[in-house]
């Protein structure tokens, strides 16, 4: 990794470390990010057709507990293990890897008997937040709960080869600079069992897109081979006004459909990618052992 990309790798993960406080407000559109209540209905519309998505892939249930491993830095990925015969499950053990969780508006979903989760985080201060927010949900779940943080795109991210069934990345995949994309998601996926799954969330940009309050503009920077690392980088800005310089990627159907096929997933097993006016999601499988 070059010098400059470090640098800035590490300029956005100081713009969410100083964000944590601000966070949640953006996720329910409150406070300063109220857009008013049809932007917030539309939004909150559509993360239910998420949700709906992943227990419809996960549906198939058991009755074994789940194991959980989180990392994390202002956004999500989770990664699900689980101990059974099953692959596509909701109610088996899991050991899961959630990869930038932020303030745990996803985690909250594996906070409980069914699920054994480390997270792994990169900012403490998003880490002070998740404990505050469920400090009773994390002292019931004991020794199945721990947390800790770490640099995602250094070599200390290696999770275990072939060891879970879905890898879950919540608001991630669009800050990924292109020149990690093959070590970044190649590690993803060897994590991965055979016919283990990755799932992904993220923005989308529509055109009739409302800027936040702390967007400096519209992203609309598609993903092209023509353009380097520095080409998708942007401007966000915290309430007080002090700008960061982050990278962020529009991605379409059709580009994180091939980002996802180059690193050797599939669509198989009611894979999809969807897309509606907030929120683009899916999910891709690694493929299942030749023998």
């Amino acid at each position: 990794m070059s010098s400059t990309l470090k640098q800035q790798l590490e300029e956005q993960q100081q713009y969410y470390n100083e964000r944590a406080t601000q966070y949640d407000d953006w996720w329910h559109f409150s406070g300063s990010f109220d857009q008013g209540e049809q932007v917030k209905a539309e939004a909150l519309k559509n993360r239910e057709g998420f949700y709906n998505f992943f227990s419809k892939i996960t549906e198939n249930a058991g009755t074994e507990k789940l194991n959980v491993l989180e990392c994390a830095s202002g956004m999500f990925i989770f990664i699900f293990n689980y101990l059974g015969s099953c692959i596509y499950i909701f109610f088996f053990f899991f050991f899961i890897i959630i990869i930038y969780q932020g303030t745990g508006n996803f985690t909250k979903l594996f906070l409980n008997e069914k699920y054994k989760l480390h997270c792994e985080e990169g900012s403490l201060q998003m880490i002070d937040v998740l404990k505050s927010k469920f400090e009773k949900e994390i002292k019931e779940m004991g020794d199945n709960f721990s947390i800790n943080q770490t640099d995602l795109f250094s070599e200390k991210f290696n999770p275990a080869p072939n060891t879970y069934d879905i890898v879950f990345m919540g608001f991630l995949i669009s800050h990924i600079p292109p020149s990690l994309f093959n070590e970044f998601f190649s590690k993803c996926t060897t994590a991965l069992k055979p016919n283990g799954r990755l799932v992904f969330i993220d923005s989308y940009y529509h055109k009739s897109y409302k800027l936040k309050v702390h967007e400096s503009g519209k992203n609309n920077i598609k993903l092209d081979e023509n353009l380097k690392d520095d080409d998708y980088i942007i401007k966000r800005k915290l309430l007080d006004g002090k700008e960061f310089s982050i990278y962020k990627i529009c991605f379409t159907a059709e580009s994180i459909m091939n980002t996802l096929t180059d690193v050797g997933l599939l669509m198989q097993n009611n894979d999809s990618v969807i897309i509606n006016s907030t929120y683009i999601f899916g999910s891709y499988s690694k493929p299942g052992s030749s023998n």
